[in-house]
């Protein structure tokens, strides 16, 4: 993949803190913690940004810094976007989305790492080829919800031109995964503890459906893995900005930093977007369907927090005044067909879709226009739902939720690929 930018990678500064749509160099990451990540956005941003004057001053002032890689309506290659025709993948394009047929899983697995603290639980794998994937598990009680959602999304993103892993549905019998000696597991108490066969049985016993266990399976990328991105120094690029109506589209509420992957390939740095266990109607935070509020308030919302404050406690959020709607099905869970896309909320700020404009909203919903029905379906159908309706559902709301997208952006359907 050859990364290129309007104008030319080369008129963006080599540093890494010259914030390039593209970069062709190999940047130093550092990860922060995932607690100061959401008090940096959720507490310091607010109080440091009104002082950094040039951009409240050029929002005020109704000229606000426009997206270095937007012209004439079009965004060219980045670090996380191709710029490929949607209308252009067949539905079965859709369906396999990244996913090469080198890429399908293959028994027998050798567990290397155990993931079970928190709601999905899991494990990274070595598969007999040598290839290594991590299998993540749905909750007992909604047994294709995380996995379904993972696997759509990805294919959506993908057909929008996104860099995605590959994510797939798979079926494990217990007796085609090995443990890996040695093995330990911290658990939810914060000990350590070995992580032996006993334990691997009692995380598949629940799980198990005629035999087999279903999982999501996400390839480990290839390349040097350096840690995730800072959406905020990706602010003034249209693809990154405009990710705020795909994934309101998608509600995809977990929106932080953490949620994308920045992948050197010995030429260039390739950005990925991860993680989609929050997206459609799961919340993988939850382990099950989402809140109502999702998708309308950040987790720490100061405006709601100050008017139930100053109303004594008697103020509620419309999304949480009773009675509250039902999940769709323990598979769907809770993913309304109404969105109003300039009220979408994910849970924490995002630094990056703060800075969208109306510009750049378009040129995301005209892309989302070039999708056909046809290719909705067909990226249901890789989340391999065993219930003819649920799939009927999310192919029907996903469809309502870009028509009113396309028509809130771009003022009419037409053009619209049926």
């Amino acid at each position: 993949m050859l990364c290129v930018c309007l104008g030319g990678c080369a008129t963006w500064p080599k540093r890494w803190g010259g914030r390039p749509c593209c970069i062709t160099t190999k940047p130093v990451v550092s990860k922060q913690p995932i607690w100061w990540h959401l008090f940096d956005v959720t507490v310091v941003e607010p109080i440091e940004s009104p002082l950094q004057l040039v951009r409240p001053a050029r929002k005020l002032f109704g000229v606000p810094v426009r997206a270095h890689n937007l012209t004439d309506g079009e965004v060219a290659d980045s670090a996380f976007f191709t710029n490929r025709d949607p209308a252009s993948l067949a539905p079965e394009d859709v369906a396999r989305g990244p996913t090469r047929p080198e890429d399908a899983s293959r028994p027998p697995f050798v567990i290397t790492k155990a993931k079970a603290e928190g709601k999905t639980a899991g494990f990274f794998v070595t598969a007999a080829d040598g290839r290594r994937y991590l299998f993540k598990l749905d909750p007992v009680q909604a047994p294709e919800l995380l996995s379904g959602a993972e696997v759509v999304t990805s294919k959506l993103l993908y057909a929008l031109g996104y860099h995605v892993p590959s994510y797939e549905i798979a079926w494990v019998k217990p007796e085609e995964l090995r443990l890996a000696p040695g093995l330990t597991i911290r658990r939810a108490d914060g000990e350590v503890g070995p992580f032996g066969q006993a334990e691997l049985d009692a995380l598949l016993r629940e799980r198990l459906r005629d035999g087999t266990v279903r999982v999501v399976a996400s390839q480990i990328l290839d390349g040097e893995i350096l840690g995730p991105a800072r959406f905020k120094r990706f602010r003034d690029c249209a693809d990154i900005r405009a990710l705020q109506v795909a994934y309101a589209w998608l509600n995809n509420i977990d929106a932080k930093d953490h949620n994308t992957l920045l992948v050197w390939t010995g030429a260039e740095t390739v950005g990925y977007l991860i993680d989609f266990g929050t997206s459609l109607g799961a919340d993988a935070g939850l382990g099950g369907p989402k809140h109502p509020c999702a998708g309308w308030l950040n987790l720490v919302d100061v405006r709601e927090a100050s008017l139930k404050l100053l109303t004594l406690g008697l103020h509620q959020p419309p999304c949480d005044v009773p009675p509250a709607p039902k999940p769709v099905s323990p598979s769907v869970g809770l993913f309304p067909p109404e969105v109003n896309p300039d009220r979408w909320k994910p849970y924490a700020p995002n630094l990056a879709f703060q800075e969208m404009n109306q510009d750049d909203a378009r040129w995301i919903a005209r892309r989302m226009a070039r999708l056909s029905r046809a290719q909705l379906e067909a990226a249901v159908s890789a989340g391999r739902y065993s219930q003819p309706s649920d799939a009927a559902y999310l192919v029907d709301v996903l469809d309502a939720r870009r028509r009113a997208i396309i028509r809130h952006y771009v003022g009419t359907e037409e053009g619209l690929t049926e």
